[in-house]
């Protein structure tokens, strides 16, 4: 017990609170924009914005910045993850060509699921995709605009 309180001391679970704090700030706009203005097509322009911001945040501190765009963008993408992922199942359930091949049995329940869980894999990796490209674009822009004077001299 005393190891495991130790070892919880030692590491900073907290490194990415900020990151973390930005995903969940940009959930609210993530629903706004994907189910009030276009319903249709997933749209995760707000959930990038907040991985460039969060990636040049996170530029000047230990953390990389793609790696804090990571976390961004897997927390602010938990709804886009759930909604695409139900949305699947429930279009594959009543799927009128997978009717006619497998029929009201246990096939379609199992197709319909996997289907699921393989969007959810493929939209997870696209918000690790998303997160990243963000935090690089953020932690570039960081690199750019806070760029230290030579030899200390200030001008």
């Amino acid at each position: 017990m005393t190891s495991l309180l130790r070892s919880s001391k030692n590491t900073n679970f907290g490194q990415f609170r900020t990151a973390a704090l930005l995903g969940i700030i940009s959930i609210p706009f993530t629903f706004g924009v994907n189910w009030v203005l276009t319903p249709d097509p997933v749209q995760a322009m707000p959930l990038f914005v907040v991985c460039i911001i969060s990636g040049y945040l996170y530029q000047s501190q230990p953390i990389k910045g793609t790696h804090a765009g990571m976390v961004t963008g897997l927390t602010g993408g938990i709804p886009i993850l759930f909604w695409q992922s139900g949305a699947t199942v429930v279009d594959w359930w009543g799927h009128s060509i997978l009717v006619d091949a497998v029929g009201d049995s246990w096939l379609m329940v199992v197709s319909s699921v996997g289907a699921g869980v393989v969007t959810f894999g493929i939209l997870t990796v696209v918000m690790v995709v998303i997160g990243s490209i963000g935090g690089f674009i953020g932690e570039w822009i960081n690199n750019r605009i806070d760029r230290t004077h030579p030899l200390g001299s200030e001008a």
